[in-house]
């Protein structure tokens, strides 16, 4: 019997292991699709009920959609070597189907206890690369070359077949849903949903001449992006849909406005594509950085950081920065946001970062770590390499600190983001809630109807703290001491880097 094992690749279509699995039906055996819910995992502190939530969703899809071909999926609950060792004591296991994952390092540790049991019990197992990251001695394929060979591809979509003849009997009954154990948290009322479905519908619906062509200029303002966002990062960080059918998503809409625009505005379209595709680019170059480098999720990439801000840890700033309570507007909305939705726009989260780790000078890893709990899209590979980026401890040369006051009146002019979402200063009108002196203390009526105190006064000094937190990182990537311990993080001497 073959296992199909399904870990963060929740997907039947353009599932390169589910296809070579059935294909090998006569040879191997027939398969058994299985998802393991593993209590170790579900443990681990950058995990949340939110994310638990949307992956529940999706296996009640999977499972219909398996039970369509004519299978089962089968649940159980326990670490995955055990798992493993029931099913194939109860029917020997020949192969075992999975996609390579770059993830967090305890499904890394998992991944490894699992090759050694199959090591151990002569049993196959085919790890189908995906998302264009090379491994070991593997040569990285440049992007322009990906994107061609995988938009020229034929996907494999098994919908609509009758695959009865191919699949295993469950060895035992699926657990039950009410036994598995819970994560950590709450679930997100505004969260998006799990499953295919979803995910198709932005692939058929976000991906027309419309939207692409918008895209570039509304998706830095949290009052454009949430509509001009494609919103697919969560649906590719969870394998519902793979990064090879979002390009022949945007190769098709590239394809359609070649028949239908003039020729200026088809360049400009092409543009646009290019823009977006640069994106994909992004992500599958910070995957590769965190297959090469993933101590990354816990230590410093540059060593010298190590420790710098730990040893000054705020636990009141990271308080007020985690609830939404800092008394910088933009920076409480955005947070505010974000634990009610799971979502916010890129630009936004690098503010919010940068505020983290920069202005209130918190370590990276709490940031980071937190942030996971908090973003349904998280994805281990590209959060834990942006977070080195933007807080300042990776090899990136530009230093990126963003001016939460500057990026409100530039992407919030009138507020509108900012009464949402902080509702003590609703009686604040216009371009009001970015004035500070006026923004402290103030309690709406409607504040006060949903229970929220006075809005607080500002917990640090944007202009200060960023100036204080450039000459420190600049001496510290230079080699030389640190100015902030000398003088308490007061230090204003800074070189010529300006705000973003």
């Amino acid at each position: 019997m073959q296992i199909f094992w399904l870990k963060r690749n929740l997907r039947l279509q353009d599932s390169v292991p589910f296809f070579l699995s059935m294909k090998a039906s006569r040879s191997y055996g027939k398969v058994l699709p299985l998802y393991v819910h593993e209590p170790g995992l579900i443990a681990q502190p950058d995990v949340s009920r939110q994310h638990q939530a949307f992956i529940s969703e999706t296996l009640v899809e999977l499972s219909t959609e398996f039970e369509a071909l004519g299978g089962q999926l089968l649940q159980a609950i326990g670490e995955t070597v055990s798992v493993l060792e029931r099913i194939h004591r109860c029917s020997p296991i020949t192969r075992i189907c999975t996609h390579c994952e770059t993830t967090q390092n305890a499904q890394y540790e998992r991944d490894i206890a699992v090759r050694a049991w199959c090591r151990e019990k002569e049993i196959e197992l085919m790890e189908v690369e995906q998302n264009g990251v090379a491994r070991g001695k593997q040569s990285l394929e440049a992007f322009a070359e990906y994107f061609s060979r995988a938009i020229g591809n034929s996907l494999k979509d098994p919908t609509g077949a009758d695959l009865s003849q191919r699949f295993a009997r469950l060895p035992f009954t699926s657990c039950a849903i009410s036994d598995i154990p819970l994560a950590a948290g709450a679930d997100k009322p505004g969260r998006q949903r799990g499953g295919r479905q979803a995910g198709q519908d932005i692939l058929n619906n976000f991906f027309n001449v419309r939207n692409l062509s918008r895209y570039p200029s509304r998706i830095s303002s949290p009052n454009t992006a949430w509509a001009s966002c494609s919103r697919v990062s969560t649906y590719l960080a969870y394998g519902i849909v793979s990064d090879r059918e979002v390009f022949q998503a945007v190769d098709r809409v590239v394809s359609i406005g070649h028949g239908t625009l003039t020729a200026p505005e088809f360049a400009r379209l092409q543009n646009r594509a290019r823009f977006f595709l640069d994106r994909l680019n992004w992500r599958r170059q910070y995957l590769q950085v965190f297959e090469s480098h993933p101590h990354v999720e816990t230590r410093c990439m540059l060593p010298q950081f190590d420790g710098v801000r730990e040893a000054e840890f705020d636990e009141g700033l990271f308080l007020a920065w985690s609830t939404g309570r800092t008394g910088i507007p933009y920076i409480d909305a955005a947070m505010r946001c974000l634990r009610d939705c799971g979502w916010i726009n890129m630009r936004l989260r690098a503010t919010l970062v940068s505020f983290a780790t920069m202005n209130c000078w918190l370590p990276t890893h709490r940031v980071a770590q937190l942030l996971a709990t908090e973003f349904l899209d998280y994805e281990p590979g590209i959060h834990h390499v942006i977070h080195q980026i933007v807080s300042g401890t990776s090899d990136f040369q530009a230093l990126m600190i963003y001016d939460p006051m500057k990026q409100a009146r530039d992407h919030d002019p009138q507020g509108q983001f900012i009464r949402r979402w902080v509702p003590e200063l609703a009686d604040l009108s216009g371009a009001e809630v970015h004035e500070l002196a006026r923004t402290a203390g103030c309690h709406s009526r409607i504040a006060e109807d949903l229970g929220h105190g006075p809005y607080p006064a500002p917990v640090v000094d944007c202009k200060l703290t960023a100036k204080s937190a450039k000459s420190r990182i600049h001496a510290l990537k230079n080699g030389f001491p640190d100015p902030g311990r000398d003088s308490g993080g007061a230090n204003t001497s800074s070189p010529q880097l300006g705000l973003i």
